[in-house]
């Protein structure tokens, strides 16, 4: 048994693992994002944090939180004109150095204000590196490890929570605000780095296509997917795909705009679905830990900060062990049997959360706190399981022409979502008490109906093939979510099942445009 049955295949292919090597800088991103995340969830923990900003709570607790994603909607009308015009890597760069800016502020802050406007430019920083850099790696992956790459992406999220929250526990002693401004500080070294270093990293050979720059987009592909190999007819049929993709896109560029989005119904079904992503990504009952575990544990009884951090500290921990587990099956498994056994897990997780809750609220007794503890365990493990690793999944149900704006269409309802989420959680929490979880009760289990009944697989499929399953007409929602199409690209076997179809199937209708008529 040789080492091909430890390691995977790109580990021998010089291109692929010069690229996939650098590709940890764009990863960057998502990781000081889980950072920003859960440092203020760590903030709250340490009492110099609450003796600085008078011990928040409610809405002004939820002004401090909330005001990240509202930073990042106002964002959101220049974040498509700088993706697709400067590319990619500027776009990353552009919201870098804002996250530096804001990480400074924060730093330095003395009153609320300040927080405030620190929070908000950290918000607005990161709504430009966390759209440029999913598309960048969707669009620099190979077409059979793009499942895979992009599942990186959430997943390192947990990296840049586990410093943030290790860092508190390890600052939560220094008997001055030291003890929060240096996590605070620390958040713009990885911004940093990543200023430095994304220019080492390929710039995305769909945008430079666009550009004209067809000889710069194929050298990369060459060099990178086919070990520098020219002619190879991988590298020759994914540039003709994308070249022929693109240029159908310009015939009508010069009109397009932000109603492409649902200009056509093939168009309206992918951003239907587009839409509960980000709702989902951000309103499925995470967000109480990660910005409100302090005030969950105060209800339980846990009142020490050293608990209290080391609790935080392990969470994190576990998520990232879980997240990187289930990136490894994404392209096994699949999307949908992911996304299913993910929500499905975290309904269970918070009718159990929801019980111990309310015991606890009428006993007192340790053993029902130890019960809310391991139901919230569980229902961010049932997350790591498909929210976490197929946080860009809406990015490979979108054309080229609309990606950037239907990325950036996302973000926005995520962080339309956060601020709504961040602001009423600890309104909801101080009022009603355990209740509150019934509504995340109610609002999962809808969650778990429309990912079952819309959510569609598209394993097996370039970024181009995907069309065919939103593209072929008069096809039902289940046909549509049951298709399996292999291609040229990654996977020469051809799956069927009932209700399904295969890409030979579909293959003559998949060019069809359709503006008329909905399944």
């Amino acid at each position: 048994m040789g080492l091909k049955s430890f390691y995977p295949d790109w580990i021998f292919d010089r291109g692929l693992r010069h690229l996939y090597l650098l590709l940890p800088i764009v990863l960057l991103s998502s990781s000081y994002q889980g950072f920003d995340g859960m440092i203020m969830n760590g903030l709250q923990l340490l009492p110099s944090w609450q003796a600085q900003f008078n011990n928040p709570q409610g809405p002004v607790l939820g002004l401090l939180n909330s005001i990240q994603p509202v930073g990042a909607l106002a964002a959101l009308p220049f974040i498509t004109w700088i993706v697709d015009k400067w590319g990619r890597r500027w776009s990353i760069v552009f919201g870098a150095s804002w996250t530096v800016v804001g990480a400074i502020l924060q730093a330095s802050s003395r009153a609320i204000p300040q927080f405030v406007i620190a929070r908000f430019l950290i918000g607005w920083g990161l709504a430009y590196t966390v759209v440029g850099s999913p598309l960048l790696l969707v669009e620099l992956a190979l077409p059979r490890h793009r499942g895979s790459v992009i599942s990186y992406f959430p997943t390192v999220w947990y990296l840049g929570a586990i410093v943030a929250a290790w860092t508190t526990f390890g600052t939560r002693n220094i008997d001055n605000t030291w003890s929060w401004r240096i996590p605070s500080l620390l958040q713009g070294i990885p911004a940093l780095i990543q200023i430095v270093g994304i220019f080492f990293v390929p710039e995305s050979p769909r945008w430079l296509i666009s550009k004209g720059r067809g000889a710069e987009a194929k050298a990369i592909l060459v060099r990178h997917h086919a070990n520098g190999v020219e002619g190879n007819s991988l590298v020759e049929l994914e540039y003709h795909e994308i070249k022929e993709a693109i240029a159908t896109d310009q015939s009508y560029k010069t009109r397009s705009s932000w109603l492409d989005l649902i200009r056509t119904t093939p168009n309206r079904r992918r951003i239907f679905i587009t839409f509960f992503c980000g709702l989902f990504i951000e309103i499925s009952g995470n967000g109480l830990v990660q910005y409100y575990l302090h005030s969950v544990l105060v209800s339980i009884g846990i009142t020490s900060t050293a608990t209290q951090t080391t609790i935080n500290g392990c969470l994190s921990i576990y998520n990232f062990v879980l997240a990187v587990g289930a990136s490894l099956f994404v392209e096994r498994i699949g999307r949908r049997p992911l996304f299913i056994i993910s929500t499905a897990g975290m309904l269970t997780a918070f009718i159990l959360w929801t019980a111990f809750a309310a015991l606890y609220t009428e006993h007192k007794t340790t053993n029902y706190a130890i019960g809310v503890l391991v139901s919230i365990f569980l229902c961010n493990g049932a997350y790591d399981i498909g929210w976490t690793p197929l946080y860009s999944y809406a990015t490979e149900l979108l054309p080229y022409e609309i990606r950037a704006r239907g990325v950036t269409f996302q973000t926005g309802v995520l962080h339309a979502f956060s601020f709504f989420g961040t602001f009423v959680n600890p309104i909801g929490l101080k009022n009603i008490g355990w209740k509150y979880y019934i509504v995340y009760i109610i609002y999962t289990f809808v969650e778990l109906f429309v990912v079952w009944y819309f959510f569609v697989e598209t394993r097996g499929y370039t970024l181009e093939e995907i069309s065919v399953i939103f593209e072929t007409p008069d096809l039902t929602w289940k046909q549509r979510r049951n298709m399996r199409a292999p291609n040229s690209l990654t996977d020469p076997s051809v799956t069927t099942e009932s209700g399904s179809l295969t890409h030979k199937d579909t293959a003559a209708v998949a060019n069809k445009s359709e503006t008329d008529g909905v399944a």
